[in-house]
């Protein structure tokens, strides 16, 4: 069925409309952590401060084989004009800095030999930049990035190594190594990019705050060990507060209207139930603009009226990580996702299909924005809560066959890592004949020669190809891969 692929974020409702609602409810026109734009290469949500990266350029300086009567020693070519290139890259990381609200610090000259990388090495070991840039237009300046990427290890700066050259020969096994983002690649300033997005995603990480409401009687607070993630807890008797102080006003109204309008069957839904999945939705953007948060978890079973389903969808469709059941490292996986590529993940309940060797992927609060905000919607419909009978509702999604898709896992600890599949989707069933959760979607892992090998409960599925970006991420920050059952390649 035909969905509008210019919808705004908010189940329809346009971006501005949605704002006026939520701050007629909240006190605001804006929450802070709504203010960036919706663009996926946009920077994260909360003002905070992005990554600095030093960026090294590699090569002789000009000249050095304009009397030189053999050529060869000036490979790549003495038509190879270095420093324009050197422009030419400069150029395009001012832009890649401007995108992704971050500082690529650069200087208009080379490392041209040991002497130069020494003195480098001394300004690194001074101000210690989030990463460490190296573009070599020249074979010979290999012993220079290999002094640096050295001193980097040394002082645990992450590295990206950019070889910008059609041609250069020899091994590169000693560089597909962790701590380290080896590209060999013409003109490929899109991975540069993205290696860029992996060192300002950890920096986010580092300064970001979740909330996890539960029956805690009293606030507090802790740290995740290796994101540096600060969760704080909050009473879920503030939330309740806060549920039932949220006033229905005309605006509401008119959100709850476009929700039901854009679905294409409201099955068993009441207009109270919709006024408390609103009441919820606002009760919980109010917590989030009061505390500065990104994002939230919740011990949301069992309550009645109170379950956010609904919200958690729409807050996760606007990259505003949300996650059931107080799970925290699904909402680190979340906040990771939405940070490293830009989607939403969908949290869900795993499942096997054992005769045709598949996979289910099942929960509740899936995001009709599965592309992005700025991205189209999935067609979608709204129902009753699938496992209690107090009417409350929630949202069932369809999900595209054939679309590629991504699933993720980070597995906190003393040492942390990432379970990662790839897929494609299959089919997203009714409900019924398919059982669980609302929303039921069937995946062919394609990574691995047996669906069941895939482990973990409530895993992120990602709709898109982005196996490749997630295991680079992991490999640049020294994460272990668990990777069950996966024989592929790391790096590919």
């Amino acid at each position: 069925m035909s969905r509008h692929d210019n919808i705004e974020a908010g189940y329809g409702l346009g971006r501005r409309d949605f704002l006026a609602a939520a701050g007629i409810a909240g006190g605001a026109t804006m929450f802070p952590w709504m203010k960036a734009t919706v663009a996926q290469s946009a920077p994260p949500v909360r003002n905070k401060e992005g990554a600095t990266v030093r960026a090294v350029f590699l090569y002789p300086p000009s000249g050095t084989f304009s009397n030189n009567p053999d050529g060869w020693w000036s490979w790549p070519g003495n038509e190879y004009d270095a420093e324009g290139r050197q422009k030419k890259y400069m150029a395009a990381l001012a832009d890649m800095e401007k995108r992704l609200g971050m500082e690529i610090v650069m200087e208009n000259r080379s490392v041209a030999g040991n002497a130069d990388a020494q003195k480098l090495i001394g300004e690194l070991e001074t101000s210690r930049p989030d990463g460490l840039l190296l573009v070599m237009f020249y074979n010979n300046s290999l012993p220079q990035a290999n002094l640096l990427i050295e001193a980097a290890k040394k002082l645990d700066i992450p590295v990206v190594f950019f070889i910008g050259l059609g041609v250069k020969h020899g091994s590169i096994a000693a560089y597909r190594r962790p701590g380290l983002f080896f590209i060999q690649s013409l003109e490929n300033l899109d991975a540069i990019e993205y290696g860029m997005r992996m060192i300002n995603t950890r920096k986010q990480l580092r300064q970001s705050l979740l909330l996890s409401i539960t029956e805690a009687d009293q606030p507090r607070e802790a740290t995740e060990s290796f994101f540096g993630i600060k969760v704080r807890v909050i009473p879920f008797s503030r939330y309740a507060d806060q549920f039932h102080k949220v006033q229905i006003t005309e605006a509401t109204q008119s959100l709850m209207k476009k929700l039901t309008r854009e679905a294409v069957e409201v099955r068993g839904v009441t207009e109270e139930s919709l006024r408390n999945a609103m009441r919820a939705h606002l009760a919980l953007t109010e917590l989030l603009r009061d505390e500065n948060a990104d994002g939230l978890t919740m011990n949301c079973l069992r309550r009645g009226m109170l379950k956010p389903c609904i919200s958690f969808s729409l807050l996760n469709g606007m990259l505003t990580p949300a996650a059931c059941e107080n799970d925290l490292p699904a909402v680190y996986t979340q906040l990771l996702g939405q940070l490293l590529i830009g989607r939403p993940g969908f949290q869900h309940n795993p499942c096997y299909e054992t005769e045709k060797n598949h996979y289910y992927a099942s929960h509740c609060t899936c995001p009709t924005k599965v592309y992005g905000p700025d991205g189209p919607e999935l067609t979608y419909l709204l129902r009753r809560f699938a496992h209690t009978n107090e009417g409350s509702c929630a949202i069932q999604t369809f999900w595209k066959p054939e679309e590629p898709v991504t699933m993720v896992r980070y597995h906190p600890g003393e040492k942390p890592a990432l379970d990662v599949y790839s897929g494609r989707v299959v089919i997203s069933h009714p409900m019924p004949p398919a059982g669980g959760c609302t929303t039921n979607v069937e995946v062919e892992i394609t990574d691995r020669s047996d669906a069941c090998m895939v482990s973990g409960h409530h895993n992120l599925l990602f709709c898109g190809d982005f196996a490749r970006q997630f295991r680079l991420f992991a490999q640049l920050y020294k994460m272990e891969l668990a990777n069950t059952g996966y024989q592929g390649p790391r790096f590919v």
